[in-house]
């Protein structure tokens, strides 16, 4: 630090000049609760917001700003006579947020008297009541609220234009027993004039009576559940009843028989509803179908402006969300139903949500571990196979490119936090990117894309540069991230990076596939032009469940032909009679070992499911047998997505329907895909046949045998 820096900060005795701030104070709401993927996102959206904020750019240009990160939100303190500059800044990042519906923030003001000085790490920062207050102030607030102090609401009483939106609230009794006068701020766009939950009176023991149902008549609601699960049913039926009751349309998919139409008019009544309601209970959290329909219905939401809306409802339950699930449910906040005496309060709080057009819900164990998703490193069910050995060979190596590919539901995901792994346990830094939690928005352009993938691993690093900070709209995407790339990361981590890129097969439907696909393959070109570069310390384990060749124009420009190629394969008899072992012995000789081999193909999922159900169940595998292709049987989800996805294109449809019958699937291409999804196996499409007897088996009864 230099002697200027010194001076900023003390007065001409060298002690510490106290001055006027005005401190705006702000949060997160509920940012501990978010997806470790989305918190960073969320973090980086703040900072966007509060960085176009005008008063922001010219208190920083004038030097009398100090700006203090706190995590999961930050404060910042203008120095100096605009008084009105905290509240303006504070409405503009409200506004700037407003589109982003997965946080809400609050807010904190007031005006004091604060000491520059330097923090541990030598940044300015300020100390004192001034930024007390604030904090104090704003800790008092709740979501979409913003509060200021009595004395800073002075200062604004002598604005004409201000003193109809400030609402005075009382006091209330903050740290060491100090009062605190409370003004809410509230001009009908931002801010609320309601009462603080922490000034609300205490309750008294029992249960209120709930408010009287809203009428929501019109309403087009979906219920999604787990069939069979008790006390989702129990719920599931008050629900239906008194949504009925108050006008709505009440879709529920038990009216349907399974089959093609079944899964047609699933997927159009999700993409149709207004609403959709998800009953959550452990049992339903693991269901695969729910998982599909709900990633439907975030998908129409994000295109459609919001609908269908998702009113989550957890059923006498609040664990942790499996990932896949959390994505989409962890920001918004939910309605919890512990038994029947619920019910009423459950129905009134949905009702009132879906009788305002204008409310928008705020975006806020077992003895086994339940199969599905990406395993923990410790996981006990986890087996290894030849691929874990090949990954962390090719990782060790420093490849620029280490491919995992293979069906849904094979390990990819588990595999590749285990090649991370290895490369942490090397001394490398790590970084995975999951692009199942891009949004839509996110994938609108290659631009986009890249700043988002940037941001991402800026944060992930923990990085002082984002994408957007450097970027030149007079450049390229590909220039502009390339330069990003080299400089701001390579150059500054100067160490090997491993990069693992999850879901990659997200990419391959957009316009620009075979755009990033060529830079990736420019960076591994770079290496033999520059062998002591920046390049030489990157490797990319890229993730993807599709063949890429099929999607990919010139293989010669993209990443999939180079590197090293890991494909996962099925459980051999070895590794089946391994995950055997941890499930205790259920398949109890070769004879139903081979009866399970036969029936699920050695796939990972299925296997481990079925082993699971055999265990949880104490069944033996012809029970599992007798049982597994049945409608609701335990790898009806599993089944009935397939059914699903066959039945949205026709190409598709009529290529299954050959093979079920015997005849050849189609051109080498259509085989392909069919491999690819996990269908199919075979070398080529005249030794094509399906994966397993369960897949024929169910197939056959739903596309051959089932009135259409």
């Amino acid at each position: 630090m230099s002697m200027d820096d010194e001076r900023i900060i003390q007065n001409d005795e060298g002690q510490p000049r106290p001055e006027m701030a005005h401190v705006l104070f702000m949060d997160i709401v509920g940012y501990s609760k978010l997806a470790s993927d989305v918190q960073p996102r969320v973090v980086q959206l703040l900072r966007t917001a509060v960085r176009g904020a005008a008063d922001y750019q010219r208190a920083r240009s004038d030097g009398c700003l100090v700006c203090i990160p706190t995590g999961d939100g930050m404060a910042l303190a203008f120095l100096g006579g605009d008084v009105a500059a905290p509240l303006r800044t504070a409405l503009e990042i409200d506004r700037a947020l407003a589109p982003h519906q997965a946080f809400t923030m609050r807010i904190g003001l007031h005006s004091g008297i604060v000491t520059r000085m330097r923090d541990i790490n030598g940044s300015e920062t300020v100390a004192g009541a001034g930024i007390n207050f604030a904090q104090r102030v704003m800790d008092c607030a709740d979501g979409g609220q913003i509060l200021m102090s009595q004395q800073q609401a002075g200062f604004f009483r002598e604005f004409e234009n201000l003193k109809p939106h400030l609402h005075d609230l009382g006091e209330v009794c903050v740290k060491h027993g100090v009062k605190l006068g409370l003004v809410s701020y509230c001009d009908g766009i931002s801010g609320s004039t309601a009462l603080p939950s922490k000034m609300a009176p205490p309750t008294t023991s029992g249960a209120s009576a709930p408010e009287p149902a809203k009428s929501c008549a019109g309403t087009r609601v979906a219920i999604i559940y787990k069939r069979g699960a008790e006390p989702d049913e129990i719920l599931l039926r008050a629900l239906e009843s008194e949504l009925q009751a108050n006008g709505c349309e009440v879709f529920i998919d038990r009216h349907l028989r399974v089959g093609l139409n079944w899964a047609r008019e699933i997927e159009r009544t999700l993409r149709d509803a207004d609403a959709v309601i998800p009953l959550l209970s452990p049992v339903a959290v693991a269901s695969e179908m729910l998982k599909y329909e709900l990633e439907i219905s975030d998908e129409a939401a994000q295109k459609n402006q919001g609908r269908p809306r998702l009113l989550p409802v957890r059923v006498d339950w609040e664990g942790r969300l499996p990932e896949a699930l959390s994505k989409i449910l962890d920001p918004i906040q939910y309605v919890l139903w512990r038994g029947p005496a619920d019910t009423p309060a459950v129905v009134a709080e949905l009702t009132s949500v879906l009788s305002e057009p204008t409310k928008i819900a705020a975006r806020r164990s077992r003895a086994l571990e339940a199969p599905g998703g990406a395993m923990p490193l410790d996981s006990i069910y986890y087996v290894e196979r030849s691929t874990d050995a090949q990954c962390h060979r090719a990782i060790e190596q420093g490849v620029s490119f280490v491919l995992l590919e293979g069906a849904r539901q094979m390990g990819k995901t588990s595999l590749l936090s285990r090649g991370l792994q290895n490369a942490r346990e090397h001394r490398a830094r790590v970084a995975c990117v999951d692009l199942q939690a891009f949004s839509a928005s996110d994938l609108t352009s290659s631009e986009s894309f890249f700043i988002t993938l940037g941001t991402a691993l800026a944060n992930q690093l923990d990085l002082d540069t984002f994408p957007e900070d450097v970027w030149r709209p007079k450049s390229g995407a590909n220039e502009n991230f390339t330069r990003y790339l080299r400089r701001e990361v390579l150059g500054k981590l100067r160490g090997r990076l491993v990069w693992g890129l999850d879901e990659l097969d997200r990419l391959f439907s957009t316009s620009y596939c075979s755009e990033v696909c060529g830079l990736f393959r420019s960076w591994h070109n770079a290496r033999a032009s520059d062998p002591e570069g920046p390049w030489r310390n990157l490797t990319q384990i890229l993730c993807y469940a599709t063949e890429a060749h099929l999607l990919i124009a010139d293989l010669n420009q993209s990443p999939f032909n180079v590197g090293e190629r890991i494909r996962l394969q099925d459980f051999s008899d070895a590794e089946v009679r391994q995950l055997n072992r941890v499930y205790g012995g259920v398949l109890q000789d070769d004879a139903e070992m081979m009866e399970l081999q036969t029936l699920l193909g050695g796939q990972p999922y299925l296997v481990r499911r079925g082993l699971n159900e055999m265990a949880t169940r104490s069944i033996r595998t012809a029970e599992l047998v007798a049982i597994a292709d049945q409608d609701e049987g335990p790898f009806s989800d599993h089944l009935k997505r397939f059914l699903v996805l066959i039945s949205r294109t026709p190409d598709v449809l009529q290529a299954v329907r050959a093979a079920l019958v015997g005849q050849k699937v189609g051109d080498e291409t259509m085989f392909n895909r069919l491999r690819a999804a996990g269908l199919m196996s075979g070398s080529r499409a005249a030794e094509g046949r399906f994966r397993c007897e369960l897949y024929k088996s169910y197939l056959t009864r739903h596309l051959l045998h089932a009135s259409q």
